[in-house]
């Protein structure tokens, strides 16, 4: 007797659970990329580029757009 969707497993986590282990079987390498992942988010991501990201991500879309971009930080 399978889990229902609807019933326990309504996210498919099940599902979600046998993809990662099966990629992690076949390339052992994607296994420590993705727990690098994780400790990357874990201590905090961003943290020390959010500033210089948004900036870039500005100046990418100006630039995309054809358009002069402007910064303003308060």
């Amino acid at each position: 007797m399978g889990i229902n969707a609807t019933e326990g497993d309504p996210f498919g986590t099940a599902r979600l659970r046998r993809g990662v282990l099966a990629a992690w079987g076949a390339g052992p390498a994607r296994f420590r990329e993705d727990a690098n992942a994780e400790e990357d988010l874990a201590l905090g991501g961003y943290r020390d580029r959010l500033v210089v990201e948004l900036a870039q991500n500005a100046a990418d879309a100006a630039a995309r757009a054809g358009t002069p971009g402007r910064l303003r930080l308060t």
